[in-house]
Order: structure tokens, then sequence, then C-alpha cells
């Protein structure tokens, strides 16, 4: 049918009625349809349209009436205004994000790869955007050399690029950590009661988590290091003495040669029994006054230095057995050498002793001198013998 003016772009809506209950009190009232003005609806009380303005206000979805509608009375609205229905394309970039209710385009909406780069503003992608589990396929590079993951090589560099040309004989290191320009270093914090450990794991559970480790322990300031899990290998203590409890190997390469291992060292000073430190084969006893011995031990190789002073009672007789070494000998025999005066007489001797049994004792054989009824009688000597 011809008509006059512009050509309409839609057909007729349909006009959307509301309808309410009347009680005598309430005069506010919710609309199906949001509204802009008064003059948008049309309102009937008893079937008689009301008065805009005069009987009733909108705002939004909200009608109030000047008046409560009286209880049981024919109470409607007809929502006039729109029932020429508009459908316009809205021109290209003519729609901004105030027009848009939030959350209203979803991923279902956004076609696969549409967004690159060149659509995110800078700093546009916050933390609070990311998922907490972020997958990289391919190198990670943060700040040129900062940290440099190198898929290729599955290596990782901090403070370099070079993580994939840096090898050791048995292979590259994950981690390489520093640069040539500097001092550089890996700083492991822990508390000061604490201590901080470097594993070296074969495993992800049981005792192959820390297979060796190295471990600095804040609370007694010493570093220990341990091997094949629970082999405590070596103590450095706060005071730089060094503890290695299964010993050193000196001159046979690594293989660990018993017979090149030096497994123990200590020194000390030792006393004799004032009484019975000194006894004779024939008879008579001896009482030591004074004494100040030292020994010093080397693997099994013990050297003994004892300084006497001793009185002799008479009928001392036969060989004359010093008794209490630090440690039991070998069965081997070994020399010793002593020098003795008695200071009244001015004697001066030189006399060997021997060992020949598995015991803390030495023998002073072959003398030429009876100290019986002698006092003050100064002894001097030193023995070496291996212990067993």
């Amino acid at each position: 049918m011809p008509f006059i003016g512009k050509n309409p772009t839609a057909g007729f809506a349909t006009i959307v009625k509301d309808d309410f209950t009347a009680d005598g009190s309430t005069t506010v009232f919710t609309l199906s349809k949001q509204v802009a003005t008064v003059t948008d609806i049309a309102v009937y009380v008893g079937n008689v349209r009301q008065e805009p303005t005069d009987a009733y206000t909108v705002n939004g979805t909200t009608l109030t009436m000047s008046a409560a509608p009286a209880t049981g009375v024919n109470f409607y609205v007809l929502h006039i205004a729109g029932t020429i229905e508009s459908s316009v394309v809205p021109a290209d970039l003519s729609i901004g994000t105030a027009k848009l209710v939030n959350d209203s385009v979803t991923t279902a909406k956004i076609a696969a790869g549409a967004v690159d780069t060149t659509e995110l503003a800078s700093g546009a992608v916050t933390s609070a955007k990311l998922d907490t589990n972020i997958a990289i396929t391919g190198d990670l590079t943060v700040d040129t050399n900062t940290l440099k993951v190198d898929s290729s090589s599955n290596t990782v560099g901090i403070r370099n690029t070079s993580s994939s040309t840096i090898q050791a004989s048995n292979g590259r290191p994950g981690l390489v950590v520093g640069d040539t320009s500097g001092a550089r270093g890996i700083a492991i914090l822990s508390s000061a009661t604490g201590a901080g450990s470097l594993l070296f794991a074969n495993a992800t559970s049981g005792v192959g988590t820390y297979h060796g480790y190295i471990e600095y322990d804040h609370s007694n300031n010493r570093i220990d290091t341990y091997v094949n899990s629970t082999v405590h290998a070596q103590r450095i203590h706060s005071d730089g003495v060094i503890s290695i409890p299964a010993g050193i190997e000196l001159g046979s390469g690594v293989d660990k040669t018993a017979a090149n291992t030096l497994d123990d060292y200590e020194e000390g000073t030792f006393n004799l029994n004032t009484s019975t430190g000194i006894v004779f084969s024939g008879g008579g006893s001896a009482t030591i006054t004074s004494q100040q011995n030292n020994y010093r031990k080397v693997g099994s190789l013990v050297v003994c230095q004892l300084q006497l002073v001793v009185n002799f009672a008479a009928g001392c007789s036969g060989n004359m057995e010093i008794q209490g070494l630090p440690f039991t000998s070998t069965p081997d025999i070994y020399e010793a050498v002593m020098q003795y005066n008695n200071q009244s007489h001015s004697w001066v001797y030189d006399g060997n002793l021997f060992k020949s049994s598995s015991t803390t004792n030495i023998l002073w054989y072959g003398r030429s001198l009876n100290p019986s009824s002698i006092s003050n009688f100064y002894m001097w000597f030193q023995t070496t013998y291996f212990a067993v």
C-alpha cells in the first residue's frame, strides 16, 4: 500500500500490557519494561485513562501513582511508545564500551586468533587476568639476560643467555648462574636458627631426594657434607677445623686404597700409675713422684715422650718394665731410646728398650745400672711403635 514519508525500517511491534492488583494503599508498582517518559505509557484505573504527571510519574521500571487505586478496581498499563520496531545496523566503530553490559561479550563471540598484541594496550593484561597455570611453548626471555629458558637444550640461565653452551665433562648443567662481567654467586637464605642446604638427588621420593647434600647449620655455624644419603663425610667447624670421619687418601689417586688412607690423628698427654707404672722382674718397687708425658698418633704410628722423676726402693733387680703407654702395640719388637741420671751422683746413661708383645708396656733391656735405693732418679725416653 502506498504511503507518504520515509520508508519504515521494520514492522509494528505488539503493545505490552501490565496488569496490577489494587489494594487501596499501594502507590508504587513495577513495570515490565523500561520507560523513558510518562507519555510512553497509558495508565487506566477503572478503565479510565489517567492524566500523565498529575495522576502518575515514571522512573525506569517504577510507576508511582499520585493516589492509591481503590481495592478491586480494574488497574492496568499499556506500553504505547516504540510500537514501531526499528532495526538499524550500527555504523562501524560506533559502539563504545559504555553500550555493553558487563560480561556480555563471551569467548564464544570472539573468533579464534582474532585478538593479537596490536589489539591490546600497553599494560592492559595484568596478573589478575592471567591463569595461575601458564604453559609456554618455546624459549622464555625476561629482560634480555635476567632470565633465559632455552627450550632446545632444556637449560636455564640467570644473568646470562649462554646456558646451552656451557658443558662439564659429565654433561651440560641445567642451571647456569652469573656472567663474566664480575663476581656472581648463589645465595641460600634461611633463618638464624635454621639450615641452608644444597641437595643432589637421583629420585623424586625417598632417600634419593637427598642422595648427597651440603648443609650450613646457622645454629652452630658449621658446614656438613653428606654422601650416599646418610654417610657423614665432612664437617667444617666454626673455628675452621675440618673433621673427616672416614679418613683421607693420600698419593694413590681416587681408588680409595686402604694402605693410602690416613684415618686417624691424635695428640695429647698421659700419666703412668705412680706406684705400678715401673716394675721389676726380679723384685723391688718404684714410685713415680713427678711426670710429664705426651704422645702423637698418626694413623697407627705412635710416638711417646716421657719425663719421669722416680724413687727406687731397695732390692730392685731384673729387667725394668714401664707400664701404661696410651695405645696397645702390635706384637712386634720396637726400639726406644732412654737417658737417665741421678742428680746426686751425676750419672748419665743411655739405654735401649723394646716391646715384644701386644701390650701397653715397654722393657728396658740390658741395663748396666742397678737403681736400688736411689731417690730423685730422672728418666727421659722416647718410644715409637705401631698400635693395633
